[in-house]
Order: C-alpha cells, then sequence, then structure tokens
C-alpha cells in the first residue's frame, strides 16, 4: 500500500520539458553492499561524478580543488597545495584514509561513538580551516545537520564508501532506483496498491488477523502479516493506534532533518564542465551548501540545450527564508555570481528556476535521541524503541538501521525474511 500516486518517496524524480529533477539533491554510492546484492548497476547505467571535489573559500575569487590523487594523479600537486585546509592537514588525512582501507564497514560500527566535529579535531587533529572549507559542508549536505550532531561511526562509513565506491546519479535520475525495485515487486506478483494511505492499524487478539484501515473506515484489508516501511514519525503514529501502545504518543520522537535545493536552466555553457560536487566553504551568512550540474554528469538530466544546475540548502537557511522563495532566489543567485564571475549577467538575468523543492523528514539523525539511525545490520523488525510488536507486525526503514539508502535496503531485507514469505 502505497500512500502517495507513485512509487519512491524520498528516492524520486519529476520528468518535464526534457528535465530530471531528482527531488531533493542526492548521489548514489556504488559501493553501498546491500545495494550491490539487491539492484542492477547496469541497468541504472550510473554515471559518476569526477573524485572529490571543487571548494569556494575565503578570500579567493577561484574555486580550489581537493581531489583523491588515486584517481587522478594528475591533481597530485594541486591538491597538496591547495589553500583549501593547511599543508599539514594533507598529511593528516592519512590515517584517516588508512583507517578506511584496513577496517571492514561491522569494525567501523564497533569503535567508540563519538560526535565527527570531535574526532575530526581530537582524533585526527585536523585544523579549523580544514574542517570549516572541507568536511562541514561535505558531510552537512550529507547527513544535513552540524557536526557535533553527527555519529563517528557514520562518518567513517560514508568517507569509506566514497574511497571504495564512485558518487553516481542513475541515468534516468534517481526515480530509477525505485522503479527498479517496483519492477522487481510486480515481477513476484506483488499487488502494489497507489493512493491507498494508511491511517489505522489493529490486530484482533483472538484471530491475530491485522485489520488496516485504508483512508477511510469504510476501507479495510485484512492479513496475517503486516510490513511497516514508512518514515519513524510514520511508524510511530501508525503503531500508537495499537492497544496497549498508546504511550508511544508521548514518547520522545527521533529528530528528523530537512533539506531544500532549487534547480536552474540555462542556455550558456555551465560555469563548470567537469562532473564535480562544489562546495561552499564560506561558512558565515551564506544561503547555499552545495552545488552541481546534473547535466553534466549525465547529459539526460538536460533539455535539448539546456543545461541544468542544482543548488542546495539547509534546513537553517529554509526555515530563515519560509515564505520568501524569491527572496532565497536571488541570494543564492548573488552568491553563485560570486562563485563564477565571468557568468554574472547570465545567471542574474537568464538562468530560469525551474523547481524548489523542500523535503521535510529528509533523513533520521544518527546521532543521540531514542532511536538514532546508525545500527549496522538493521535494528530488530519485531520492535520498535524497546517494545515488542504484535506477533506478524514487522517494521523496516532507514531509520531502523543506518540514515542511507544502503540501511533502508538492509532493513527491509530483514523484515522481509522475518515474515518467512517466500516468492
Amino acid at each position: 500500500l502505497e500512500s502517495s500516486s507513485e512509487i519512491g518517496g524520498r528516492v524520486s524524480s519529476e520528468r518535464s520539458d526534457g528535465f530530471i529533477f531528482d527531488k531533493g539533491f542526492a548521489v548514489f554510492i556504488d559501493a553501498y553492499p546491500q545495494a550491490k546484492t539487491l539492484l542492477d548497476f547496469e541497468a541504472l547505467d550510473l554515471q559518476p561524478f569526477d573524485p572529490g571535489a571543487l571548494v569556494k573559500i575565503p578570500g579567493k575569487s577561484s574555486l580550489a580543488r581537493v581531489a583523491d590523487p588515486r584517481r587522478q594523479p594528475r591533481y597530485v600537486l594541486q591538491t597538496l597545495f591547495t589553500p583549501v585546509g593547511t599543508l599539514r592537514d594533507k598529511f593528516r588525512l592519512l590515517p584517516l584514509f588508512l583507517y578506511l582501507v584496513t577496517k571492514d564497514v561491522s569494525s567501523i560500527f564497533e569503535d567508540e561513538e563519538q560526535d565527527t566535529l570531535s574526532i575530526l579535531k581530537n582524533g585526527y587533529g585536523f585544523s579549523d580551516k580544514m574542517i570549516s572549507e572541507f568536511f562541514e559542508p561535505f558531510l552537512v549536505g550529507i547527513y544535513l545537520c552540524p557536526l557535533e550532531e553527527q555519529s563517528s561511526r557514520m562518518f567513517h562509513f560514508v568517507m569509506k564508501m566514497f574511497i571504495d565506491g564512485s558518487a553516481t546519479l542513475p541515468r534516468n535520475g534517481m526515480q530509477a532506483i525505485s522503479d527498479q525495485l517496483l519492477s522487481k515487486a510486480q515481477s513476484l506478483n506483488v499487488d502494489v496498491r497507489f493512493n491507498s494511505p494508511v491511517c489505522n492499524l489493529s490486530v484482533d487478539d483472538r484471530t491475530g488477523i491485522k485489520s488496516v484501515t485504508i483512508g477511510s473506515v469504510d476501507n479495510i484489508l485484512e492479513a496475517r502479516k503486516v510490513v511497516m516501511a514508512t518514515e519513524g514519525l510514520v511508524a510511530q503514529s501508525l503503531l500508537a493506534t495499537l492497544d496497549g501502545f498508546g504511550f508511544l504518543k508521548e514518547s520522545e520522537k527521533q529528530p528528523q532533518r530537512s533539506i531544500g535545493c532549487i534547480y536552474y536552466s540555462f542556455e550558456s555553457p555551465p560555469p563548470i564542465l567537469e562532473p564535480v560536487l562544489i562546495l561552499n566553504g564560506e561558512r558565515c551568512d551564506t544561503v547555499i551548501n552545495n552545488v552541481c550540474f546534473p547535466s553534466q554528469v549525465s547529459k539526460t538530466y538536460g533539455s535539448k540545450n539546456r543545461g541544468l544546475c542544482c543548488v542546495t540548502m539547509l534546513e537553517s537557511t529554509l526555515k530563515k527564508y519560509e515564505g520568501q522563495h524569491d527572496v532565497l532566489d536571488t541570494m543564492i543567485r548573488q552568491e553563485l555570481a560570486g562563485w563564477f564571475p565571468d557568468y554574472h549577467h547570465t545567471i542574474g538575468n537568464q538562468w530560469k528556476r525551474e523547481r524548489f523543492y523542500t523535503i521535510k523528514n529528509a533523513q533520521p539523525s544518527h546521532f543521540q535521541g531514542p532511536a538514532p539511525a546508525n545500527f549496522n545490520g538493521g535494528r530488530d523488525c519485531t520492535n520498535f524503541m524497546g517494545a515488542a510488536l504484535p506477533e506478524g507486525i514487522f517494521i523496516c526503514g532507514d531509520h531502523m538501521a543506518t540514515a542511507t539508502l544502503n540501511g533502508a535496503i538492509e532493513s527491509g531485507r530483514n523484515a522481509g525474511r522475518a515474515t518467512g514469505v517466500r516468492p
């Protein structure tokens, strides 16, 4: 049962006028171990970003490069002497690199946990300059919250994924991932019903039959087993309708992170020809966190002779400019013009704002709270926030594992196996 008219949720795209707009900037990391076992990468036709990033740092008119010298040896000297961070910081990357290549995923999650800011400063000795200019915009763009609210385990996990693999975009957008999973389900004769929001769940204590109310009291499905694949807050709300679970209404809720992005189209050549992520190392009084040109990663994102630019903003910016999209648009264009001065006129006057997406509850927080999404392998799908679920009810989602697409797949597979149902 899917509440909306289409599959995908937070992994979805919109097609319009030849463009592909992912609903919230996202990348697919091809090193995700769970994704490798379930998805057909060849069919997704993954288009890679260049390793590393370009960074806008204070006091510099040009973008600075941070590259992976293993994959881009031509940038070794440029990366070593880039103004991002200090020269000492470049050598302090070596212990981090050695840790990531010698540890497997399971052992990463066995390490003592602390916040990411502490591990960067006290564990690896990175300077404030390196943290603010590179790690902060990079990691905040992934986990959507300040470094002191991020898990060191999740930091090491995602960095290992980038070391072992590449950030990519499916040729037909992030929606292609969801569409592939839907196709697999339907090939196994799964009946997928859209526009079917579940508003109530109950269990007959005598027979064990579960009653699922869809939209209204007159539309009820009965089942012996129910898998709840929803956001954590939705799961908590639905479970609270069960007899004996009313306490969940008053229970502490795991914090959620939100994100926003604006898409611009343009006819002129893009300011950056490379398929690379661009980070904002100027952290004070700015509205942009990161920028990319999806049409440079995969031409399918663009339309005819028009390219596409995606600008990502954090929750703090969305709150500050809530209801003021035009003002925010002006601020973004001004910042972009400062990053790309040769394109000042076209950015300000010729770029067309195509879409503005605000993704609420884009990601569950993974550090502190009653159920942080930092559990490698996935939590017990028959238990929610310490309470055993009625027999035959199972729960899954990234909130039950790690706040990643890998975690969502892992948790879903756990719940599927636990049902005992085989296609």
